[in-house]
Order: structure tokens, then C-alpha cells, then sequence
């Protein structure tokens, strides 16, 4: 008689849907779906806040690439200024008679040729 009081009183402290059956712990149906149906529920949930998060993630990703595309443009602007103005021929002509001394040619100096494929 002992072991059936201690079989019901086991029974009696185990949770709500949860038996005992022959050492064995069986889930009753109904609680089996309300944790199946919680389950779905929290991957669900954590689903939809991993979506969330990487949805602000991205944000901030292409927020910083239009500065940095905006940078790169300024900088490129800057360069093509600056290419033309170096490629000034007055600027080549006064950097050639001032850093190599180079002055105009005197007449007879220059000599002038046909070009060969010109068919002369």
C-alpha cells in the first residue's frame, strides 16, 4: 500500500498535463500543443526582432555609405580642378623658364619638317 500513496503523491507534485506512466514522463496532448503552439509563437518573435535588427543595421550601412560617397565626389571635384590647373600651359610654360631656364627660340632656330605620312 505504501508504493501506491507514494505513485499518487508523485502524481500529485508532478506539473499540470504531465504524468507518470511506468517511469516514464508523458505530456498530456493538450499541453504538448500549448508548448508547440508557444514555440512557434517564440521563433516567430525572434524572428521578426533579427529582422528588425538587421533592417536598422543595413540603415545605418548605407547611411554612412552616401557620406562617404558624398566625400569621394567633393574629392574627386577637387582633383579635376586641380589637374587642369596644372595642366595650364601657362603655368608649363612659366614653371619651364623659370625651374630649366628655357627661354623663347630665335628665328632660324626652329626648323619645321614635312611629316612622311602626309605623302610629301
Amino acid at each position: 500500500m505504501a508504493s501506491k500513496v507514494r505513485v499518487g503523491s508523485a502524481q500529485q507534485e508532478l506539473p499540470f498535463g504531465v504524468r507518470l506512466r511506468r517511469g516514464k514522463w508523458k505530456l498530456s496532448p493538450d499541453l504538448r500543443r500549448m508548448l508547440l503552439a508557444s514555440g512557434v509563437l517564440l521563433l516567430g518573435l525572434i524572428f521578426y526582432v533579427w529582422q528588425h535588427i538587421q533592417v536598422v543595421r543595413f540603415g545605418y550601412q548605407v547611411e554612412r555609405l552616401r557620406a562617404e560617397r558624398v566625400t569621394l565626389v567633393q574629392e574627386g571635384k577637387t582633383l579635376n580642378v586641380e589637374l587642369g590647373r596644372l595642366r595650364s600651359l601657362m603655368r608649363v610654360e612659366d614653371l619651364a623658364r623659370r625651374e630649366l631656364g628655357m627661354v623663347n627660340p630665335i628665328p632660324g632656330q626652329v626648323i619645321l619638317l614635312k611629316d612622311p605620312r602626309e605623302g610629301g
